[in-house]
């Protein structure tokens, strides 16, 4: 009788990881959304919910900033626009010159690549930790231009989600346009 039960649960059990694993149901993980300013447009998981905290300074112009709605991997995007005469590889070296001299974070990478959209990207890749709490934080920030305007896309969070982070970095970049 226990046995018959057991293959049961077993069964179901195999069905539904089959279904998952088939992708015959949606997760917020898998579903993307796409955000555009009319001059820009870019992916990112569906997990992603748009909050309103406006910049709007000298230098810099909040385009966008989204908060993942996952408690367990908390991420953030946070889309600029640059108001200065710089070009997106003054401005990342300006960020690593900082990061580079301050003692609480660590730069782990920088590149220029180009995305499959033909977009050239500044990238930096680094870890944080915060001295006010001793937080220690993953970012991954893209710098590019597109129109004569010069944009940053931060990803960052938690350095406990720093693989999804990281998820979340590489779809944005792929999808830059």
């Amino acid at each position: 009788m226990k046995t018959t039960k057991s293959l049961k649960m077993i069964s179901i059990g195999v069905l539904i990881f089959g279904v998952l694993v088939s992708g015959c149901i949606n997760s917020p993980l898998t579903e993307k959304k796409t955000f555009s300013d009319g001059l820009m447009s870019f992916d990112y998981p569906g997990v992603f919910n748009t909050e309103n905290q406006e910049i709007n300074n000298s230098k810099i112009q909040r385009v966008a900033y989204f908060v993942s709605s996952d408690l367990f991997n908390k991420q953030y995007i946070n889309v600029v626009k640059n108001k200065t005469a710089i070009s997106p590889t003054e401005l990342r070296d300006e960020t690593l010159s900082i990061n580079r001299n301050s003692s609480t974070s660590e730069v782990l990478s920088s590149t220029t690549e180009t995305n499959p959209n033909g977009i050239v990207v500044e990238t930096i890749r680094m870890t944080i930790v915060y001295k006010e709490n001793g937080e220690k934080t993953s970012h991954n920030v893209f710098y590019f231009e597109i129109n004569d305007t010069v944009y940053v896309i931060g990803v960052y969070g938690p350095y406990s989600n720093k693989q999804q982070i990281t998820t979340t970095a590489n779809i944005i970049f792929q999808s830059i346009k």
